[in-house]
């Protein structure tokens, strides 16, 4: 067992990096408290039109892009949630992404961040980044803009923009990292071409991760990098023992039944290298990490992995269970609560060695783009 481990799970990790990077992060995510004490709007506010739209650099909505009327009723509606189950959901393009954005959500989301940098040896990117060619990034999906702030305040003199469909992050950010409320799938209108271009986490997103990837080219100047960070489907296990289990069947019916309906690709970060590589990037790298789903591995990096993305999942599921199956197969709340208890238990049962593939692929736009 314990070789078929190591064979399965990233054996070329460094442990003694890992251990030497993260060691001031808790051993269990029970600890973890957000780094930001508040996840409240900015104060601050700016006009679109004659509306007063309080946030940190205003959402990209002008009226040199829509009608006036157009921009009142979008602009109501910016900082509007939807309450279902106990579960609050962005108002603006209501229905878009399946997870919440409420606070339980945002605690999750900063904790999937330092899951995140943990598995990358405490590392925001692995994109070969060169502060004296970056000017302008973007991250988009940016959810609390936990890493976008952490960018700018790493490369100060790089001014960074997060995007993303909820107005959840926090008051005060770097003078150089900026948020919009943005659509990713809408027309990409910026001022300027970007240095770097990042997302991660966003496969609940994509119903067109080519348009993205081609948007993403367009919009980075010469030389420009793409980073992409991702988990894959399906679950895994090393030794079969995830077969028939509740967990399982649970995320097989999520993908199969209600995302692929939805145009979601579940599987599609295992392409991201050739896709990259289709649209016209160069230099794509792709780096591939096993997240196991609870404390069974035996190495202490993917054992304390492990433990972090058992809270991440256990914190997600709860979500994501209760809006789909609520809306899509009309089930009421104590029924999905009484099937998530059975997921919840295989996540905490040590005889089950279960994992998540998470792919990190980044690439370079040519100095000459073809």
């Amino acid at each position: 067992m314990a070789s078929s481990t190591k064979q399965m799970l990233s054996p070329d990790v460094d442990i003694n990096v890992i251990e030497d990077l993260v060691a001031n992060v808790p051993d269990s995510p029970d600890t973890f408290t957000r780094l930001a004490e508040s996840n409240k709007l900015a104060a601050s506010s700016c006009h679109i039109g004659d509306i007063l739209i309080p946030s940190n650099e205003c959402a990209r909505l002008t009226l040199d892009t829509m009608g006036k009327s157009e921009t009142a009723s979008i602009s109501s509606s910016l900082f509007e949630h939807v309450e279902e189950n106990g579960r609050t959901y962005h108002k603006y393009k209501e229905g878009k992404y399946t997870l919440p954005n409420d606070e339980f959500e945002q605690n999750r989301l900063d904790l999937q961040h330092e899951l995140c940098k943990m598995s990358l040896h405490g590392k925001l990117h692995l994109a070969p980044l060169k502060p004296e060619n970056l000017k302008y990034a973007l991250d988009f999906g940016t959810g609390t803009g936990i890493w976008a702030i952490e960018l700018a305040e790493t490369y100060p003199d790089c001014k960074v923009i997060g995007s993303d469909l909820s107005p959840i992050q926090p008051e005060f950010i770097p003078s150089n990292c900026s948020f919009e409320i943005d659509d990713m799938d809408d027309d990409w209108i910026y001022p300027q071409p970007f240095s770097y271009i990042h997302g991660r986490l966003l496969v609940f997103c994509f119903t067109d991760a080519m348009s993205i990837f081609r948007k993403t080219f367009d919009a980075l100047e010469p030389g420009g990098w793409f980073e992409m960070q991702d988990t894959c489907a399906p679950l895994g296990s090393i030794d079969g023992t995830l077969e028939g289990t509740p967990l399982l069947e649970t995320y097989n019916l999520i993908a199969k039944t209600f995302l692929e309906k939805r145009g979601v690709d579940v599987t599609v970060a295992s392409r991201f290298k050739t896709m990259m590589e289709d649209v016209g990037f160069v230099d794509v790298k792709e780096v591939k990490i096993e997240w196991p789903i609870g404390t069974w591995a035996k190495s202490s990096y993917h054992k304390r992995i492990g433990a972090w993305y058992q809270r991440d999942l256990k914190m997600a599921t709860e979500g994501i269970m209760m809006g789909l199956f609520t809306r899509m197969l009309g089930w009421k709340k104590e029924e999905v609560d009484e099937l998530l208890v059975k997921v919840l238990a295989d996540m905490d049962d040590k005889n089950i060695h279960s994992y998540q593939p998470f792919y990190v692929v980044y690439g370079r736009k040519p100095e000459a783009a073809l």
